[in-house]
């Protein structure tokens, strides 16, 4: 994880060897000055009705490997009244603060646009020994002032790194780009040659400076900025489907699709540990995990009936979707398409509710993964569900967008789009209030970065 710490304190302005040496000490010096804990999970110790209000929109932040390191949470603030900015920005600073998010960010960067006005609550001097960005959101009519400024500088010195959500004022502002830890910009609201300019000024005025670039559609979009030095990307451009009629998916690939449809037709455990058999590399990893720590066995497993059994069924049919989709050659961004879809997945799962079928689970949860498929294994769509023995309720859900799952697949991808009026309306349909919904979501991508990391 030294890539994630060397982010971090380039963002809060300190080389990473002598913070290595000097965090303790910082943190120390932090407890005498903080007269309360300095946990900041006590932020959001207290219930805040107004997290019912809003979804937390969340996407994911790579770096120039193409491999993410943080998440930028942010909220519509078109849909409620702009007096109310305030407590939104705070009820979104507890949620991200708080343990569910906590589970989700992990060791990763948790990047918070915010207006300027949270900048002086007590609440951010606590996020000085987290991984957590304020961006602070500027407009035309509320540019940051000289005081604001000597509030960010003041941070930095703490060890809270701020950035700001619209690096277009840093531009005009060379005190404010002086004391910023990172400054992010929309592709869609700067020219190609205003990109360029952009780009040279801050890196040659401000070194230390990390400049990120959201709502990258392509990949040629993604490799214009690498070229111009940016280090934070995001956007949907990881999902978009290319031309790849000629692609074919890999014999591996097709060997594991033999293997769930005879789990689909509800094959012996015994039966399906003899056609692992016939593949090397399935039966090496199967036996990796019987006798991997997460399962839990006393004793080493060699026989893959075996490992079969101990593993489970339906543990079993998971762990091969999983190792289909990543049974493709590795390529950038990869692990990134993969728990894209593996929070899909979980995330449709997590609205069956906790009284439904595990077959409504299932079929609900291989939607989610599989409707990324084709963007994983680089292969036709089309081809691929020819191949495969499907519920028809995940043949359908993904090809026409009909049948029982396609509105949780809707729901899913909206929350991908950060379409909150779409959100809104679904969350209604399935009787889900706001809360719930948010406390879903960092549940479903919690769980998939541990899944992802564990293939």
């Amino acid at each position: 994880m030294n890539h994630l710490l060397r982010f971090w304190h380039r963002l809060r302005g300190q080389s990473f060897a002598r913070a290595g040496k000097n965090e303790t000490v910082a943190a120390a010096n932090k407890t005498d000055a903080a007269p309360v804990s300095l946990d900041p999970v006590f932020i959001a110790s207290q219930d805040d009705p107004s997290i019912d209000r809003f979804v937390v929109m969340r996407q994911a932040v790579l770096n120039r490997d193409m491999v993410v390191v943080g998440y930028e949470f942010a909220q519509v603030a078109s849909l409620s009244p702009a007096e109310h900015e305030l407590d939104r920005d705070r009820a979104l600073l507890r949620h991200v603060c708080g343990e569910d998010a906590r589970k989700l960010v992990g060791e990763r960067i948790a990047f918070v646009s915010i207006g300027p006005k949270l900048l002086f609550d007590p609440m951010i001097d606590y996020l000085a020994l987290t991984k957590t960005v304020p961006l602070i959101r500027a407009t035309p009519s509320h540019q940051i002032n000289a005081i604001q400024i000597d509030r960010i500088a003041m941070l930095k010195q703490a060890g809270v790194a701020v950035g700001l959500a619209d690096g277009r004022e840093a531009l005009e502002n060379a005190a404010l780009a002086g004391v910023l830890g990172a400054v992010f910009f929309s592709i869609d609201e700067i020219l190609p040659p205003d990109l360029l300019r952009t780009s040279r000024q801050l890196s040659k005025q401000h070194p230390d400076l990390m400049l990120g670039i959201r709502g990258l559609e392509t990949q040629e979009e993604f490799d214009v900025c690498h070229r111009l030095r940016f280090t934070f990307f995001h956007g949907p451009f990881i999902r978009r489907r290319e031309k790849w009629s000629r692609n074919r998916a890999s014999p591996v690939a097709w060997r594991i699709c033999e293997l769930l449809s005879l789990m689909r037709k509800d094959a012996t455990l015994e039966d399906i540990a003899e056609q692992i058999k016939l593949d090397p590399m399935i039966s090496y990893r199967i036996l990796r995990v019987a006798n991997s720590a997460a399962v839990g066995g006393t004793r080493e497993i060699t026989s893959i009936r075996d490992a079969a059994m101990i593993i489970g069924r339906e543990p079993l049919y998971r762990w091969l979707v999983l190792l289909l989709c990543v049974s493709a050659p590795a390529s950038p961004g990869q692990q990134a398409v993969l728990e894209n879809a593996l929070a899909r997945g979980r995330l449709m799962e997590l609205l069956a509710g906790p009284d439904s079928t595990v077959s409504a689970r299932q079929v609900l949860f291989l939607t989610g993964m599989f409707s990324l498929l084709d963007v994983m294994l680089k292969v036709p769509m089309s081809v691929l569900l020819s191949q495969m023995a499907l519920p028809p309720e995940v043949d359908n859900a993904i090809s026409h967008r009909t049948g029982p799952c396609a509105r949780a697949l809707q729901l899913a991808e909206a929350c991908e789009a950060s379409d909150e009026t779409l959100v809104r309306d679904l969350c209604a349909g399935f009787g889900i209030d706001l809360g719930a919904f948010n406390q879903m979501l960092a549940a479903a991508g919690a769980w998939a970065r541990e899944s992802a990391q564990g293939v």
